[in-house]
């Protein structure tokens, strides 16, 4: 079977082909089209096919139209959308951001795994290549809808190796999480942007990457201490004999 979706980017339609039959799918992707493919069978006769659905009832119309958006932003090099929310656009980042950190760099602003690739146009480029076409998640830019400014910066990302060895001493499985993290610049705090965009972020791993996040915050940050536990996190307390009682700054949250 073979269906094709049609996908408004900027005003433009673009047709993705999603389809179970190798023939089909492969003579759509030889023709410079967006593809995805259904079915284990498919992706098999199929390895030169990027991406790939189980099979035609495990995803909705709404999801399949979100993967074919996708797949076009990635064709066509364009930042894909996360998601919206009332106030803000959370979308991955492009080039031209680094630009837009000028008046903020002295914040420190950005934090966590992916945080470095800020450190230049050309690693920024490098990352956005890589981490988001092969993870899917990583550090998102946080874009306010009224002004269309960029207004901080939120996204999920891999635990490093000491996040995994707490969160295996309190008797959790790493594999399970991904950890969060966010920064909203000093002109727009206080006005609920980060409650707003962790929300958005939250409910986009529990539906898009199906994991469960842990949060690390400074003991002396009481206003991230208060958000995070009014979002749900709970301290993360380990099961084992050592001289770590407790991590004041270690969350974590599952849906």
């Amino acid at each position: 079977m073979t269906k094709t979706c049609e996908i408004s980017i900027e005003g433009q339609i673009y047709k993705v082909c999603v389809s179970d039959e190798p023939e089909t799918l492969l003579a759509a992707y030889a023709a410079g089209g967006a593809v995805l493919g259904v079915g284990e069978d498919c992706a098999a006769a199929c390895p030169g096919i990027p991406v790939f659905i189980q099979s035609w009832d495990k995803v909705s119309r709404e999801q399949l139209n979100r993967i074919a958006e996708r797949l076009v932003c990635r064709k066509l090099g364009l930042p894909w959308i996360i998601c919206r929310t009332e106030r803000l656009t959370i979308r991955e980042a492009t080039g031209e951001d680094w630009e837009k950190l000028g008046p903020f760099w002295n914040e420190n602003v950005l934090t966590g795994s992916g945080a470095a690739a800020f450190n230049s146009r050309e690693e920024l480029e490098a990352y956005i290549s890589c981490q988001y076409k092969f993870y899917e998640y990583g550090l998102w830019v946080l874009e306010e809808k009224e002004t269309g400014r960029m207004i901080g910066a939120a996204g999920v990302w891999n635990p490093e190796e000491e996040v995994c060895r707490r969160l295996k001493n309190a008797g959790e499985l790493p594999e399970e999480y991904l950890e969060m993290g966010y920064q909203v610049f000093s002109p727009y705090q206080r006005r609920g942007f980060a409650r707003e965009a962790c929300r958005a972020v939250m409910a986009y791993t529990d539906w898009e990457l199906e994991c469960k996040l842990c949060l690390q915050i400074h003991p002396d940050n009481h206003p991230s201490l208060n958000l995070a536990r009014s979002l749900g996190f709970r301290p993360l307390i380990p099961h084992t004999d050592t001289e770590e009682t407790q991590w004041p700054y270690q969350f974590v949250w599952s849906c």
